[in-house]
């Protein structure tokens, strides 16, 4: 009798151990992953009766033992409180997990699942029920269930945020606020734009749609465009940075990335720089040489290069900063709104003149956090999301944040 109760020890042992495994071939679905320094750590050989009885010796379950029954119940107890609530995602609610991190995002899915195995292989011993979310509600969507928890992470409403995404919205904040020169210059009709360059003939202008980016519906205009064209209303006017430093005599766009956190900037190190496709010329109207960004084409000649790569690159991060600082009060309402459980990921565009001073272009709430370039997730969008999870879960402000807004923010 003793000899049957220790086989079926042994058997229950290793089914409880075959189950232990299942998480890990589940990540993304909902199920428990481990980091990968942890999980070569829990590839568990179960297809044996050798390879159960070596287990089941490291359990203290050895052959020769007479406390079958006992040794059971350990393994069993430790099963059911341990990993059947992982297994079964009791309390979890839609949240992924990897190791002791709980998340859930619906955009840049595959840059935060790297990001998150990425920081629990920094930190093996996390063990706090708190939820990271990215979740963008536009179009009325609503978050999931997250389980139980003892803190959510958010994003900062979209009532809060939206007016930073619209050209036209953003322009009426700056101009509230006094720091319109931080900005390319902005106009709400063509009479202002003409007024404003009357002195300036070689001006150039972009049509652009409020709610539109990545380069839809632009249109490149002359000064005697405007005095004979019409536009809908909603267009704003933005004048063209024309004196420009260049990468291999070509026009670049920087972009940049901050986080908004408990009424502080975080200013990242890493980002893009999207090199357009021919050789500039100021007064060119050609979409090619002033705005077109298909550096997903293979026809095309434009390309991207991580920012953290470029020589000058920190005098550059040096100049973005400088025009953020001048922003601050305009993003005073956004700062507000920020708490330690309330943040936003900022995405920016930005030009470099010639005399070295930037010209911010506009800022993207909700970001793209892909690209078709694995040198670009990797080195950008894993290491700046790794970073901002860090820093709100874990108070913790890592190098690559490289500027704050202030004396208070050095987490």
């Amino acid at each position: 009798m003793a000899s049957i109760r220790r086989r079926h020890a042994l058997k229950y042992a290793c089914l409880a151990l075959l189950i232990m495994k299942l998480p890990r071939h589940y990540g993304d679905v909902g199920f428990v992953t481990s980091a990968p320094h942890v999980a070569k750590h829990r590839v568990f050989e179960v297809g044996s009766r050798r390879g159960c009885r070596l287990r089941a010796a490291a359990l203290g379950l050895g052959t020769d033992t007479s406390s079958g029954d006992l040794a059971l119940g350990a393994v069993l107890l430790a099963f059911l409180g341990t990993y059947l609530p992982q297994v079964l995602r009791l309390g979890q609610g839609s949240t992924w997990q990897v190791d002791g991190f709980r998340y859930f995002a619906n955009r840049g899915r595959q840059a935060f699942s790297d990001a998150t195995h990425t920081l629990a292989g920094k930190y093996p011993g996390y063990r706090d029920n708190a939820v990271f979310t990215y979740f963008d509600t536009f179009g009325g969507k609503t978050l999931p269930d997250m389980g139980s928890y003892s803190r959510l992470l958010q994003l900062i409403d979209r009532g809060v945020t939206d007016v930073y995404d619209h050209k036209r919205g953003l322009e009426l904040r700056l101009r509230e606020y006094g720091c319109s020169d931080v900005f390319a210059a902005t106009y709400f009709s063509f009479a202002e734009a003409l007024q404003a360059t009357s002195s300036e003939p070689d001006a150039l202008f972009f049509a652009k749609l409020p709610e539109q980016s990545g380069g839809r519906g632009i249109r490149i205009l002359r000064r005697e465009d405007l005095q004979r064209e019409e536009l809908p209303s909603e267009y704003i006017i933005q004048r063209a940075v024309q004196d420009l430093e260049l990468i291999d005599d070509r026009k670049f766009v920087i972009r940049y990335f901050f986080v908004v956190h408990r009424k502080c900037i975080y200013l990242h190190e890493v980002g893009v720089l999207i090199v357009h496709g021919e050789k500039y010329d100021r007064r060119s109207v050609d979409m090619v040489v002033q705005a077109k960004h298909d550096w997903y084409d293979d026809r095309s000649e434009t390309y991207l290069i991580t920012l953290q790569s470029a020589e000058q690159a920190p005098r550059w991060r040096k100049a973005i900063a400088a025009k953020l600082r001048e922003a601050l009060p305009a993003l005073g309402p956004l700062l507000d709104s920020s708490g330690s459980d309330r943040y936003t990921l900022v995405g920016g565009d930005a030009l470099i003149q010639s005399n070295g001073e930037a010209k911010l272009i506009e800022f993207n709430m909700y970001p793209n956090l892909f690209s078709d370039q694995e040198f670009v997730d990797k080195q950008v969008y894993t290491t700046l999301l790794k970073d901002m999870m860090e820093l709100l879960l874990l108070g913790k402000r890592t190098s690559g944040f490289v500027w704050s807004s202030g004396d208070a923010c050095g987490a």
